[in-house]
């Protein structure tokens, strides 16, 4: 039985969020309504969609990153069925006890059968780091790979990189933890761009793509930007990934002098379907890990004071796991 009022996470106004009950969604012919089992923070989009961000007007049901049974579907949607455990990406208004999500606007996958509930959620971010390398594969003269920035969606990264066959990974992070985590995870290299000396940059070995995980939070700014990119080869390639609040400075002599090219992430909702069955395969035999990036699970009740938390010490904080008091 589906009740007319669930609790919810509101973003009142920039900066507000409030736990309030609100009505369950009514969904349109081509939704279907999830009842969420879990739900987890996004370290690179939810603060700034907090501190106000020009894509989304308020109020509005907070979080994006869910996974969740589907109890109610509408008679123009297809592949999907009653019952089903789902993932997504991406449909805001996750931090609450039912959503409805539109599978023809999202890259929609049923859950892989190995996945503990608490990992499930996580899968968003998955589907949405990987869209950084989805069309850039490992071919002739594309073989190794830099990732700047070792937080969620760099950790998954540095996986799906390794899974799609590239010969040499390096990441570059400030925390130790995520460094040490990404060298578990199949990173072959790791650098604190915060002690970096002249010296060390010229002995760090060219890689043919660089990967600016910009979303997962902030480091030292354009110094290492532009440190990262001289760490490139010649003519090679920057995906810029990420979309921080107050945006991305670096030397465009640098950039220019080395002939670099840069591209964005996917964003063709085909591809990224395409592509996602492949991803979810990678989860399913264990290529991609989950658990791993598992740090803290809290009740959705307790979601205020793990959010500033992630926003305080982001260095302690990878995944966070929300689920509702009374759930399992």
């Amino acid at each position: 039985m589906i009740p007319n009022t669930m609790m919810a996470w509101v973003l009142n106004s920039p900066g507000v969020l409030q736990l309030k009950e609100v009505e369950v969604p009514r969904i349109r012919e081509d939704q279907v309504l999830i009842e969420i089992d879990r739900a987890c923070i996004c370290n690179g989009s939810d603060p700034g969609i907090f501190h106000g961000h020009e894509a989304y007007q308020t109020p509005l049901i907070f979080g994006h990153e869910a996974s969740g049974r589907i109890v109610k579907k509408g008679k123009r949607v297809g592949g999907f069925e009653l019952g089903q455990r789902v993932c997504w990406w991406f449909e805001a208004g996750a931090f609450a006890q039912y959503q409805a999500v539109t599978p023809g606007n999202t890259a929609m996958f049923q859950v892989p059968v190995n996945l503990t509930l608490d990992e499930a959620p996580v899968m968003e971010l998955v589907l949405a780091a990987c869209r950084a390398l989805m069309e850039v594969r490992p071919e002739k003269g594309r073989r190794t790979v830099s990732i700047c920035g070792l937080g969620p969606s760099g950790l998954v990264l540095v996986q799906y990189a390794r899974a799609l066959g590239y010969e040499h990974i390096i990441g570059w992070d400030l925390y130790e933890t995520r460094r040490n985590l990404a060298l578990l995870l199949g990173a072959d290299e790791v650098y604190d761009p915060a002690w970096m000396t002249d010296g060390q940059l010229q002995d760090i070995p060219e890689s043919d793509v660089g990967v600016l995980m910009m979303g997962d939070d902030c480091l030292p700014g354009e110094p290492t930007v532009t440190a990262f990119m001289r760490t490139i080869r010649t003519g090679g390639l920057v995906v810029s990934y990420g979309h921080p609040e107050g945006g991305c400075r670096f030397s465009p002599y640098v950039f220019q002098a080395r002939n670099l090219w840069m591209k964005g992430p996917v964003n063709d909702m085909d591809v990224i379907r395409r592509r996602g069955e492949e991803v979810i395969g990678m989860v399913t035999d264990g290529r991609i890990k989950i658990e791993p990036l598992i740090t803290h699970r809290v009740d959705f009740e307790n979601f205020l004071p793990a959010f500033e938390n992630v926003l305080e010490h982001p260095e302690e904080q990878i995944k966070v796991i929300l689920k509702w008091r009374d759930q399992q």
